[in-house]
């Protein structure tokens, strides 16, 4: 016995079964992917001068924290500790920066590559014809 499969003419993207059953395909095509290598190397370049940005504005603020006087007593024993935690933070922010730019570049490279390889492959095919 061999299954029967319909398709809608008032609507393409309806398939029926031969039991009556009904799926309904995706309701659009998916839009081509249009990325630009170049702006991705922007982008990147943008985010390491947020990045810079951050570190020099951070760095700043530590150094005026570290500069307040306070009295004997509990706030000027945690103000070492909060002033080192600060650092730590600091580090973890624009290394987080530096990974997000350096994943764009590298998103920028393989795409160049990518587009290089389909090329030769077309290419390739083309000249066996």
């Amino acid at each position: 016995m061999h299954a029967s499969v319909s398709v809608s003419l008032e609507n393409p993207r309806e398939i029926s079964g031969d039991r009556g059953s009904r799926i309904c395909c995706m309701q659009s095509m998916p839009e081509l992917l249009a990325v630009s290598p170049s702006e991705l190397h922007l982008t990147a370049d943008r985010i390491d001068g947020h990045g810079a940005d951050f570190t020099a504005t951070h760095q700043a603020a530590c150094r005026q924290a570290g500069q307040v006087s306070l009295a004997s007593g509990r706030a000027a024993a945690a103000l070492p500790q909060m002033l080192h935690a600060w650092d730590g933070d600091g580090v973890q922010f624009g290394e987080h920066f530096s990974r997000h730019a350096h994943g764009h570049r590298n998103a920028a490279t393989a795409y160049v590559q990518t587009d290089g390889d389909g090329a030769d492959r077309i290419g390739h095919a083309g000249s066996v014809l």
